[in-house]
């Protein structure tokens, strides 16, 4: 090949390359921005235990309807845990005098009051339910969130302490969004409690790079490469891969009896991820439940009845109640 070829060839990468190299630093910085509004705990008043979406009217319904339920239950027994890397953690322990336990995980942003919410149709069907202040959030340690990967680490802690401390030896974890995800993760781990009968999951996403790109469209962010660049930022700042380490990627080693319930609505958890997520998973036992109206972690607000019903049933038919 002539010399004269090479140039061309060499001036054509380079009409590529710069201008990608100066897209990539701009992009960089909006990155890191966004993984900082998103992911990072930067003051104490960030993620605390207030409404985390004053301007959503659906969102504010459901914070203060749970909160009136905490005020109707009020005795609850203050528990804490310790993580394995020394953070300390804060929940609440429901004790109705029953003899199984409702473990509640919240999405990104929420505190334990949010998942007061959430209550109600267990302690219908005769479940204590201990409800947390996940890593980073209300009034537990920790400056970021772990998009349920770090946060599965701490499950199996939780189980075993309120085990211990208050011999309860039946569980059901309802995950919503991050929450669910967390326990995709932990329940395909060899120290995964076997009192851990079943999963009830809601907005259950593929992983949270594929849920955080539908985000990003959300809040009108370039997508590519801001993506991939969150992704490389995780890894190096938080040593997690929100890509591999992902409810998709265990899908065929989950074997927790499923109920997971998708919304035609949500844009973050899109209907059609949650099937191929649902298909995927090992559960012998598995249920895939649709509803048409609620936006994500907004369906039980938009169909109470059902959604509590769909868990009674559920847990009927697994013969645990």
């Amino acid at each position: 090949m002539e010399f004269w070829v090479y140039l061309i060839i060499l001036g054509a990468l380079a009409a590529i390359i710069v201008p990608l190299i100066f897209v990539c630093r701009y992009t960089y910085k909006i990155t890191w921005k966004v993984v900082d509004e998103q992911l990072v705990r930067t003051s104490k008043e960030k993620w605390a235990r207030d409404c985390s979406c004053a301007t959503n009217e659906e969102h504010v319904r459901m914070f203060e309807e749970g909160i009136a339920w905490g005020d109707k239950y009020r005795s609850f027994a203050n528990v804490e845990n310790i993580t394995n890397d020394d953070l300390k953690l804060t929940g609440e322990y429901f004790d109705f005098g029953f003899d199984k336990c409702a473990l509640i995980l919240q999405g990104r942003a929420e505190s334990l009051l949010y998942s007061y919410y959430f209550a109600e149709p267990y302690r219908a069907i005769g479940f204590n339910v201990l409800v947390i202040d996940t890593r980073g959030h209300g009034e537990s340690e920790g400056y970021f969130n772990g998009c349920g990967i770090t946060e599965s680490r701490d499950v199996p802690a939780w189980i075993n302490h309120i085990e211990k401390k208050y011999g309860i030896h039946t569980f059901v974890l309802h995950g919503i969004c991050i929450g669910s995800a967390s326990v995709f993760l932990a329940a395909t781990k060899k120290n995964f409690p076997k009192s851990v009968k079943a999963l009830v999951a809601e907005g259950t996403y593929h992983s949270f790079y594929e849920s955080f790109k539908e985000h990003l469209k959300e809040l009108k962010k370039p997508t590519y490469p801001v993506i991939w660049q969150m992704r490389s930022i995780c890894k190096r700042r938080f040593g997690i891969d929100v890509k591999k380490e992902s409810p998709i990627e265990v899908a065929d080693k989950f074997t927790l009896p499923l109920l997971l319930m998708s919304g035609k609505c949500d844009l973050y958890s899109l209907p059609e991820k949650c099937r191929t997520l649902f298909d995927k998973c090992a559960s012998t036992q598995k249920k895939l439940v649709t509803f048409d109206k609620g936006a994500h972690s907004h369906l039980r607000i938009n169909a109470v009845e059902k959604y509590d019903k769909t868990i009674k049933n559920f847990l009927e038919e697994l013969e645990i109640i």
